[in-house]
């Protein structure tokens, strides 16, 4: 009589184990990699979105203070020319980091009103535009100003990064 050989099935089950072990790591390496992809692009969309808030800032105290020029000239002229005049005047000494602009829109040869251009940089290739219509409020409570644009420009073309690098890299 031949003795039988208890065979034992373990190879089936240490390959499946091994198979899945593998899926597992790989899944995980896929999924730590992709994480730290979204954490990067959420801090660079942090970081520019905090530079345009704070070119906003900027761009609002600059017009805070137009404001304030406007109602003193507005209550300091007996005109409308003499109060193009002086916002002309008061305008020019207006002295702040930001760049800006004053036009006058003209009509017949005289002054129908001024256009403000305000611009701040939000980052080394992004401004911000602001341009205001300023104008002779009929009564004291009436806008010294209509905001006419409020554009954030792009100087370059943009450059999509869409890498992600799987081994070893930044």
């Amino acid at each position: 009589m031949k003795k039988r050989r208890e065979f034992s099935n373990f190879g089936f089950s240490t390959i499946l184990l091994t198979f899945s072990m593998i899926c597992i790591v790989t899944f995980s390496a896929l999924a730590f990699v992709t994480a730290n992809s979204d954490y990067k692009l959420s801090k660079r969309v942090a970081d520019n979105n905090s530079s345009y808030y704070r070119a906003c800032e900027k761009v609002w105290d600059e017009i805070s203070q137009i404001d304030a020029i406007l109602a003193s000239a507005y209550d300091g002229s007996p005109d409308k020319a003499a109060y193009y005049e002086a916002i002309k005047t008061a305008l020019s000494d207006n002295d702040t980091a930001i760049n800006k602009n004053l036009a006058e829109n003209e009509s017949n040869g005289k002054v129908t009103g001024l256009t403000y251009t305000i611009t701040c940089t939000v980052s080394d290739t992004q401004t911000l535009t602001v341009k205001l219509d300023i104008n002779y409020p009929v009564h004291r409570q009436d806008a010294f100003y209509k905001i006419k644009q409020w554009k954030l420009n792009t100087d370059t073309a943009f450059e999509e990064n869409d890498t992600l690098n799987l081994i070893g890299g930044n």
